[in-house]
C-alpha cells in the first residue's frame, strides 16, 4: 500500500525492485524503517526495529471473505506470473538465437564485402593492364603470331574480366538480400518479441506490487486486532484494580472520621485553657521588653568604647607607619669615602637619646642648619667613579643597540624576500588552478565558463579569492547565488583542479554526486574514471551511472546487527548473466 507519495514493502530486497524501474523512480519505504529516495540514496536500517508507529493510524477492517478472495486472487496471480516467467525465459532464448544468427548473417556480409572490394581491386588492374598492352600494341610493328597471342591472351584476360564481373555481381545481390533480410528481421520480429517482453514484465511487476498490498494488509490486521485483545485485557485488569482502591479508600475514610471525633474533643478542652495561656503570655512580654531596654543601653556604651579603641590604635598604625618611613630613609642615607680617610658611619640614638628630646622642634631646627650647611659644602667626590661606570654602561648599551639593529635588517630583509617568494608561488599556483579550472568545468558543464578572481591584486592575501561561474546559457553568477547541483559541479571542477596543481597517488570521496542528475554523474564518473591512470580514487557512491564503471565494487550491508561487505568487479557481472542464459538455454 501507499503513503501519500511513498510506498511500503516487506523488506529491502522488495523494495529495490520497485523503486528502481523503468519509467519512473519511487520513494519506498520497509517495515524495517530502511528508506530509498528518488534519487537513489538508501537510509534508516540499524540494529534496534522501531515499531508501533507504522499502521497506527491506517486501521482498516477486512472481513474474512475479502481476505479469502485476495488469498485466492494472489495464487492465480501466481501461476500467472510463472506462466509470464515462462513465456519471458522462452523469448529471450528465441531472441539469443535470433542475435545469434544476426551475427553470423553480419560476418558473412563482411566476408562478402572483402571480396567485392578485392574483386574490385584486380579489376581495376585488369584495366590498367590492358591499357597497356594496347599502347604496346599501336607502338609494335604488326607480327600475326605475336597478334594472335596477344588476341588469345586479350580474350582470356576478357574471360577471367567477365567471369569476375558476374560473380561480383551475384555477391553484390546476395549482400542486398541479406541486408534486407537483416533489416525486416529487425523491423518484425525483435520489436515484436521487445513490446511482448516489456508488457509481460510490467504485468509481473502489477502483480507482484498488489501481492504486496494484499501481504501488508494482512499483516495490519492481524497487528490490529493483537492490540484490541491486549487493550480489552488491560481494562478488565483496570476494572479489578479500581474495585479494590475503592474498598480501601472506605476503610481509610472510617478510620479517619473515628481520628476526626477525637481531634474535636481536644480542640474543645483547649479553648477551656485558652485565656489562662494569653495571661502568661502578656506578662513575659513585658519582661522581654524589659530585658530588651537594659540590653540596649549595654551595647550603646560598648559602641562608644570601640570606637575609642579604634582611635587609639589608628593613632598607634600612623606612628608606626612614620617610624617605618624614617627608617627606610635613614638606611639610604650614607657617608661618602674620602679618600685617605676612615669610613664614617652615621650615628644611631638609643631609646635613652629619645627619651631624652623633649621638644622635637629643636631637632627640625637642627635639620634645617644641616641642610643650608650641606648646599653651601663643595660637591660630591664620588661623582666621578659613578660617571666613569654610567659612561661604560652607557657604550656596551650602545654597541649592543647597534648588533639588534643589524639584526633586525637582516630580518626585515629576509622577510622581504620570503614574502616575494610566497606571492610568486602563489601567483604561479593561482594561475595554473585557474586555468585548469576552465578546462574541468567547460567539460563539467559542455560549455560553461568559471572564473577565480583576486579581490584585492597588489595584496592578494589580505582580501581573498572571489569565484565566479557561468552555466551554459546563463549569465555571471558568484557560488553562493548558485543551485545545489551547479555548487557541486563547480566545486568539484575547483577540487580537482587543486588535485592537478599538486596531485596525490590516493584520493577519498564520499557522496559527491548526491546533488547531480544523471547526465553530470556520468560526466563526472567518466572523468575520475580517466584520472585513474595515474592515482587510486575511493568514491562512496549510491548511483549507478558512478559505481557501474568502476574497477571494483565494495558493497557494505547489515544483517543480524553486524556489518558485511561483498567485492565484485562490475566489468565481469553482464559475462556472468550470459553464462547463465546460455547454461539456460542449454537445460
Amino acid at each position: 500500500f501507499a503513503l501519500r507519495d511513498t510506498l511500503v514493502a516487506n523488506n529491502l530486497d522488495q523494495a529495490t525492485r520497485v523503486a528502481f524501474q523503468k519509467d519512473k523512480r519511487w520513494r519506498v519505504v520497509t517495515l524495517q524503517g530502511q528508506v530509498i529516495e528518488q534519487s537513489g540514496t538508501m537510509t534508516g536500517g540499524g540494529g534496534k526495529v522501531l515499531k508501533g508507529r507504522m499502521g497506527s493510524s491506517l486501521i482498516v477492517d477486512v472481513p474474512q471473505e475479502e481476505i479469502e478472495r485476495m488469498d485466492s486472487q494472489l495464487q492465480t496471480d501466481m501461476e500467472t506470473a510463472v506462466k509470464y516467467r515462462e513465456k519471458k525465459a522462452e523469448l529471450e532464448e528465441k531472441v539469443a538465437k535470433l542475435r545469434r544468427s544476426l551475427r553470423e548473417m553480419k560476418n558473412t556480409l563482411e566476408k562478402y564485402s572483402a571480396s567485392i572490394q578485392s574483386l574490385s581491386e584486380q579489376e581495376v588492374l585488369l584495366k590498367v593492364q590492358l591499357k597497356e598492352l594496347e599502347a604496346n600494341v599501336v607502338a609494335s610493328a604488326p607480327d600475326k603470331n605475336k597478334q594472335s597471342q596477344l588476341e588469345k591472351t586479350l580474350v582470356s584476360f576478357k574471360k577471367d574480366y567477365e567471369a569476375a564481373a558476374s560473380k561480383a555481381g551475384k555477391v553484390e545481390c546476395e549482400v542486398k538480400r541479406l541486408h534486407n533480410l537483416i533489416v525486416d528481421i529487425n523491423n518484425h520480429k525483435l520489436k515484436a518479441q521487445q513490446d511482448k517482453v516489456d508488457k509481460i514484465c510490467g504485468e509481473i511487476d502489477a502483480c507482484v506490487s498488489e501481492k504486496t498490498k494484499a501481504q501488508v494488509a494482512i499483516k495490519t490486521a492481524s497487528r490490529n486486532l493483537k492490540k484490541s485483545e491486549d487493550t480489552v485485557l488491560r481494562t478488565e485488569q483496570e476494572i479489578t484494580e479500581n474495585e479494590k482502591e475503592i474498598k480501601d479508600l472506605t476503610v481509610e475514610l472510617e478510620k479517619l472520621e473515628e481520628t476526626a471525633t477525637v481531634v474535636m474533643k481536644e480542640c474543645k478542652e483547649a479553648e477551656g485553657s485558652l485565656p489562662e495561656a494569653q495571661e502568661r503570655h502578656r506578662n513575659l512580654l513585658q519582661d522581654i521588653k524589659t530585658i530588651q531596654e537594659n540590653e540596649h543601653g549595654l551595647q550603646k556604651e560598648a559602641l562608644n568604647i570601640r570606637l575609642k579603641i579604634e582611635q587609639i590604635d589608628s593613632h598607634i598604625g600612623e606612628h608606626q607607619s612614620k617610624i617605618r618611613y624614617w627608617q627606610k630613609e635613614i638606611s639610604k642615607l650614607s657617608l661618602h669615602r674620602i679618600e685617605e680617610k676612615p669610613a664614617e658611619e652615621l650615628p644611631k640614638l638609643n631609646k635613652e637619646d629619645l627619651e631624652a628630646i623633649k621638644d622635637p622642634d629643636i631637632i627640625n631646627n637642627q635639620i634645617a642648619l644641616l641642610e643650608a650647611k650641606c648646599l653651601e659644602m663643595k660637591p660630591n667626590l664620588g661623582a666621578i667613579a659613578e660617571y666613569k661606570k654610567k659612561e661604560e654602561l652607557y657604550l656596551q648599551r650602545v654597541a649592543e643597540l647597534d648588533e639588534i639593529t643589524n639584526e633586525r635588517d637582516n630580518f626585515r630583509r629576509a622577510y622581504e624576500d620570503l614574502r616575494k617568494q610566497r606571492l610568486y608561488e602563489f601567483m604561479a599556483g593561482f594561475n595554473v588552478i585557474t586555468n585548469k579550472l576552465k578546462e574541468n568545468y567547460q567539460m563539467l558543464t559542455l560549455g560553461g565558463d568559471a572564473e577565480l578572481e583576486l579581490v584585492d591584486s597588489l595584496d592578494p592575501f589580505s582580501e581573498g579569492i572571489m569565484f565566479s561561474v557561468r552555466p551554459p546559457k546563463k549569465s555571471w553568477k558568484k557560488i553562493f547565488n548558485l543551485s545545489g547541483g551547479e555548487k557541486t559541479l563547480s566545486s568539484l571542477a575547483l577540487v580537482f583542479a587543486l588535485h592537478h596543481y599538486k596531485p596525490t597517488p590516493l584520493y577519498f570521496m564520499d557522496e559527491i554526486d548526491a546533488a547531480l542528475d544523471f547526465k553530470n554523474v556520468s560526466i563526472v564518473a567518466f572523468y575520475i574514471y580517466e584520472q585513474t591512470k595515474n592515482a587510486q580514487f575511493i568514491i562512496i557512491s549510491l548511483r549507478n551511472n558512478m559505481f557501474e564503471i568502476a574497477d571494483r565494487l565494495i558493497g557494505i550491508y547489515k544483517t543480524h546487527n553486524t556489518t558485511k561487505s561483498v567485492a565484485t568487479n562490475p566489468k565481469l557481472i553482464p559475462f556472468k548473466e550470459l553464462e547463465k542464459v546460455h547454461a539456460a538455454g542449454c537445460c
